[in-house]
């Protein structure tokens, strides 16, 4: 196995990450990998149920950043949306992603995330939300949100509401970057518009036998920011770690931020 004193980040991400491993070892199933991340998965999965099944946040267009090859950040959003738009910085993540959408052989199965969500809103209709998914799901977009135009050469009107999970931290090393980063996403999503971030700021996350490098950034730093970058009504929940320590993730606090973009 790999030396883990290499940390990888940046344009690493094209070479080294792996989505299977990923997927496998952080949503294999609705729980997560308990000995690490105990309750992590369900406070994900229930902090979206929340926004979208309980408090109802709609619109015609939601598009989703650093979406990697997963598809739970938008799982409970999917009937109150008409579109949906996905995107990413890695083409393996792109890929692994449009081979679900294709329903291609050997694609993961999301069924146990997918019913966990469906159970949250009281049915069971499992197949359903899927057939319902695929069809809202447009298009699998590059994205670097590095870049001022986070899309590149791609054009497309500012969005009724914007999700990110797991994005900033993973994309940032600074406080200066996180600030841009953010700023970046903001101009995606319209005046009056819903911002819905997941996060876990985090010093490291294990990805197979490579080490990926994150950005630990703090409570009031991420809320100065969010403000900074334009948006009001912060409703900030944060989920203190449980679980020690382990070798394949170092984190604090996982949460979950809804906000409106001024």
């Amino acid at each position: 196995m790999e030396s883990t004193s290499k940390v990888y980040s940046g344009s690493d991400y094209h070479d080294h990450f792996n989505p299977e491993s990923y997927l496998n070892h952080y949503y294999g199933s609705a729980e997560g990998p308990t000995e690490e991340e105990e309750g992590v998965n369900p406070f994900i999965f229930q902090s979206l149920h929340r926004v979208f099944y309980e408090d109802g946040v709609s619109g015609d267009r939601l598009i989703d950043i650093g979406t990697g090859p997963c598809i739970y950040s938008f799982l409970s959003a999917c009937p109150n949306f008409n579109e949906i738009i996905a995107t990413d910085f890695t083409e393996a993540n792109r890929n692994a992603l449009k081979r679900w959408v294709k329903k291609e052989p050997g694609c993961f199965d999301w069924t146990p995330i997918i019913k966990h969500v469906c159970n949250l809103e009281g049915h069971s209709d499992v197949e359903k939300r899927e057939n319902m998914l695929r069809d809202k799901i447009k298009d699998v977009l590059f994205c670097d949100v590095h870049q001022a135009k986070p899309l590149g050469d791609v054009e497309l009107a500012p969005f009724d509401c914007l999700t990110t999970c797991f994005c900033l931290e993973a994309a940032c090393n600074n406080k200066d970057e996180y600030l841009k980063c953010l700023k970046n996403m903001a101009t995606l999503l319209k005046s009056g518009g819903t911002f819905v971030q997941i996060g876990e700021p985090l010093k490291f996350y294990q990805v197979g036998d490579k080490r990926f490098a994150g950005f630990a950034a703090d409570e009031t730093f991420i809320k100065s920011a969010l403000e900074q970058a334009g948006f009001t009504d912060l409703d900030c929940r944060f989920r203190r770690r449980t679980a020690d320590a382990g070798k394949n993730i170092d984190y604090e606090f996982t949460m979950a931020i809804t906000a409106k973009k001024i």
